[in-house]
């Protein structure tokens, strides 16, 4: 046994006329109206990492450290930046990559890391240095 299809309920409206105009168009806003220009970019310029301000920078634990202690461990060489007795900073030099720098911030004992650098620590790596 063969299904017969159900009727539409509704017919669709025929095609157009080959000869029929279409859409009425619409002629475009003048660029001179306030409402219709576009958002301008940000351009402010990037603060680089030294000029933003946390609670204590880098640069300001290591001018007013009282006690710079330098060691080497395996390749690296690790300075301890203390004040008071209690150590403030920690920068790690590697032989081969980038420094790392861990700050205690608050001054309640533990290394913290940069708040502003977000969760993921980008790997840099320098190609070629001269001078």
């Amino acid at each position: 046994m063969l299904a017969i299809a159900a009727q539409p309920a509704k017919t669709a409206l025929p095609p157009p006329d080959i000869d029929a105009k279409g859409v009425q168009t619409t002629s475009a806003p003048n660029p001179d109206q306030e409402s219709m220009k576009p958002a301008m970019p940000d351009t402010r310029p990037v603060r680089d990492k030294a000029s933003r301000s946390s609670d204590r920078s880098a640069a300001d634990i290591e001018a007013s450290s009282d006690s710079v202690t330098e060691r080497r461990e395996g390749n690296d060489t690790v300075r301890e930046y203390r004040q008071k007795g209690k150590l403030r900073m920690l920068r790690i030099v590697p032989q081969d990559g980038p420094m790392q720098t861990y700050l205690d911030r608050n001054g309640d004992g533990r290394l913290d890391k940069d708040p502003l650098e977000g969760p993921v620590a980008p790997v840099y790596f320098t190609i070629y240095e001269w001078n």
